[in-house]
Parts: C-alpha cells; structure tokens; sequence
C-alpha cells in the first residue's frame, strides 16, 4: 500500500486530524475541553498557525496518520529566532511501519532543512524516539520527574481510609515533615505570594528580557506566550508563586493543581544557585501552608534547577521518563549550541500541548 504525505489545510482537514487523534491517543476524550484545545493549540499561537502533515493510503483514499509543529519563539545565544515544538504524532495501528512513521518525521524534517524555520525539537516515548534517530534527529536529554512531599493527609487517608486515624495520625507526622524541611535562610530577603494571575503583565516580560542571557537556548516567556500558554489553555490554568524585592519580579513558579498535587509547570528566576534555592525553597514552604500534600516537577534532566531541587528533598520517580529530541540543519551556525543539551533550558511548559 502506497502512503503519500501532505500538507494539512487545518479548516479543511480539522475534523480528519482530531479523529485521528482520538483514535490513537488515550490521553484525549472527545468533549467540548478537546475541540478547545485543538483550536487554541493550532490556530491561537501568538507566533503563528500550527503546521501539520497528513499520511494519506491512496488506495483507500484515507488519512491514517499526521504530526504536527507548532512555532515558538526561541533565543539561542541571545538571538531571537523561530523553532518548531513538534507534537500530535498519531498514526492508526495496522500502519505503524517504520517506513510510515518516517515519512511523517521527514517532512518536518525537510522544513527546517530549507530554512523556513531555524530548528525543531520534540518530546517522543521510546518507540518513537527510534524513528527520529533513523531521520537524522538527536537526542539531548531526557524529561524526569521528581517529587517533594508536604504533607501526610493525603497519603495517610488512601491507606487507612477517611476517619479519624488517619486525621490523628496525619496531625502527628505532619510536623515531623516540617521539620525536615529545607531551612529557610534567604527566604526574608524576598517576598512570595501565591497569585491567580488574571493576565501575565510587564513585570513578567522585564524578567524574562534578563534571564534569556543566563541561558543559550530558551524559549520565550513573554507575555504573550505566558497568556496564551498558561491562562487561556482550555486544559488547565495555571496559578503563579511570585519572588518580589523591593517591588521587582525576581522569579516564579507557575503550577496547576489537582487532588492535592502541585504540578510545576513552568519556573524560571534572575540569579543562579542560590536564588533556584530559594524560589523552590519559598515553593515548598507556601504549599505546605496552602494545603498541598505534594509537588511534582518535570523537567530536562539537564535543567539547573534540578540540582537545587534535589538538595531541598525531591526525589526520582521513574513514572514519567522521555526522551528530548532536536534537530537543526547541519549547515546552521546554531547547530553546535541547538544540539548540545547542556546548553537548553526546558520544563514541561516548553512540551508539546
């Protein structure tokens, strides 16, 4: 069976490329929250329109497959360019050849080889992460997850059930594991708050123009980003620790919550070692005092603060590990810098959507 790539027309296609989706993807329902998050990830994008190509079996004249690139702002070594953030690689099951699979990898692929946009980079599970090697993609690290715990009511009321126990008993451990928190040095000389931000302002955007020098790649977080991604996501919104002195934005958390988990989406800060640890520091202390019984942090494992995290406590978990992949053209004066892990900045907010 012959199976021919094209470009997808995302009007006229729309319908074809969420079937595909909920045929292949589990992690999808078909409700109202997933046609929302097809058209704000496609269509909405302060940089652009998503670009997606189809795999077509034209004896069939069926689609049985597509991926997709969506353009995100990036800086590489200081210098303003676009990328692609490849996501939605579905493919239906009795076509899941190599020979397929490759031909939709080739094509985004190909793009970035005629300069249209300066470098890709993807988040593929280990079967996937085979094809993109096969087509000339790299690795540069991984996505892990750790976690901190917080509290023991949570925990305590799955194992010995919603009563009275698990309440007394939870009283009781509850401060051992404050006890065993990390010190709170540096943490006065900065002011946190948890905020529900209504719409991400300039405060957010003089942060981000002094902390895209501290790393050599890393993808905006402007505020026309931050709004789209974390506030106007048909998924989930985003809540935000603030670090403030003297009246300043100096870092934050963004992070969304769920039966009592803190998932850390996003998190960036002005400094080094130091100020990591005390934003996290500052994290752990205000969602312990906020209810939460646990946060979760997923990010590159080359990620500096991770370091920083791990002394505060946090802890492996093996339940979420990926592969990171990129590719830039071998003929680019980026690719030594875009190729080179060590020299990304990445958490789960810079992931496919």
């Amino acid at each position: 069976m012959a199976i021919v790539i094209r470009d997808a027309e995302l009007k006229r296609d729309r319908q074809v490329m969420m079937d595909c989706l909920l045929r292949n993807r589990q992690r999808y329902e078909k409700n109202d929250a997933f046609e929302q998050r097809f058209d704000w990830a496609y269509s909405g994008n302060p940089y652009g329109e998503g670009r997606a190509w189809l795999a077509v079996d034209e004896a069939a004249n069926k689609v049985i497959g597509f991926t997709s690139a969506f353009p995100r702002r990036m800086f590489v070594n200081g210098e303003c360019m676009i990328g692609w953030n490849c996501a939605d690689f579905s493919i239906d099951k009795e076509y899941r050849t190599l020979g397929a699979a490759m031909k939709l990898r080739r094509a985004a692929k190909e793009c970035v080889d005629r300069g249209e946009f300066a470098f890709l980079y993807a988040h593929p599970n280990d079967r996937m992460r085979v094809v993109h090697e096969k087509v000339g993609h790299h690795a540069i690290g991984k996505m892990v997850r750790y976690a901190a715990l917080l509290r023991l009511d949570q925990t305590l009321g799955a194992k010995l059930g919603n009563n009275p126990v698990a309440k007394v008993s939870a009283a009781l451990a509850n401060p051992l594991l404050r006890l065993m928190a990390p010190s709170r040095s540096g943490l006065d000389k900065f002011q946190f708050s948890l905020v529900q931000e209504q719409r991400f302002g300039e405060e957010y955007d003089r942060l981000f123009e002094k902390v895209k020098h501290q790393h050599s790649v890393i993808g905006s977080r402007d505020t026309e980003y931050l709004n789209w991604r974390f506030l106007r996501n048909p998924l989930y919104r985003a809540k935000s620790l603030r670090m403030q002195q003297d009246g300043e934005l100096k870092g934050y958390v963004l992070y969304y919550e769920g039966n009592g988990i803190a998932r850390v989406a996003d998190a960036i800060v002005e400094g080094k070692s130091d100020e990591t640890g005390i934003l996290l520091a500052g994290l752990i202390h205000h969602l312990r005092k906020d209810g939460i019984s646990s946060i979760s942090l997923r990010l590159h494992n080359m990620n500096p603060l991770l370091a920083q995290a791990q002394q505060l406590g946090f802890r492996y978990r093996d339940d979420a590990t990926s592969t990171v992949i990129a590719y830039a053209s071998p003929t680019s004066p980026f690719a030594p810098v875009v190729l080179e892990g060590k020299n990304w900045f990445m958490t789960v907010g810079d992931r496919d959507i």
